[in-house]
């Protein structure tokens, strides 16, 4: 699937089919999210695979009653190591990297996941103490995100998304633009300008130097 369309058709699916995930998407999947970035390149987050019925029923538990993630026969369980990040870039690396970077991985499973047909879904609201305890994570960890994997039964709708226009500013914060589409073109207009000037100056001084 092409990016750009693997994006646009992603959806967060709560309901799934009672079918096993082959192994080989799921290490495709925890290979995607071994592949985001981080800071630093610190890669500093551990996955945790969860197949057992019985702890994707306490994830669900955890995860504030959220039932219908029981069904999901494979859940990834994203954690941070706040530790490490601290040690690197200090509070702000504690506070702010280290989850840009579980949420990064977070995003490149969910595209990974619907690359290959499968449904998944994010879950950020859990009790972390009862995750923690469930899944033995250690103390200098911290769980960041729940992501449910599996064949989709269902087909949602896509959800309203905002106008880029609505989320766009150009060039300064409150500076919006009426027709998005209208300034991309004149923008394209405005490089293909600027390379062509580029090419001919670039010419010039070929021909300058080569009589």
């Amino acid at each position: 699937m092409e990016t750009l369309n693997c994006i646009e058709s992603r959806r967060s699916i709560r309901k799934y089919l009672d079918k096993q995930v082959e192994f080989e998407k799921i290490g495709n999947v925890l290979n995607a999210g071994r592949l985001a970035p981080s800071s630093g390149n610190l890669q500093d987050w551990k996955f945790i695979l969860v197949t057992e019925q019985d702890l994707r029923k306490q994830i669900a538990e955890a995860c504030m009653q959220q039932y219908w993630m029981a069904t999901a026969p494979v859940h990834i369980v994203i954690c941070n190591q706040p530790v490490r990040t601290e040690r690197m870039y200090g509070k702000r690396g504690e506070e702010l990297y280290g989850i840009q970077n579980a949420a990064a991985a977070a995003q490149n499973m969910l595209l990974a996941s619907t690359d290959q047909g499968l449904g998944s879904c994010w879950v950020g609201a859990f009790q972390e103490s009862m995750l923690q305890r469930a899944l033995s994570i250690d103390d200098d960890a911290r769980p960041m995100a729940v992501i449910t994997i599996g064949y989709p039964d269902e087909v949602p709708q896509p959800p309203m998304k905002q106008t880029l226009e609505n989320v766009t500013f150009i060039e300064r914060w409150g500076s919006r633009i009426k027709d998005f589409a209208a300034y991309v073109g004149y923008y394209s207009q405005h490089v293909t300008k600027a390379a062509t000037a580029s090419r001919e100056a670039v010419q010039r001084f070929i021909e300058k130097w080569s009589r």
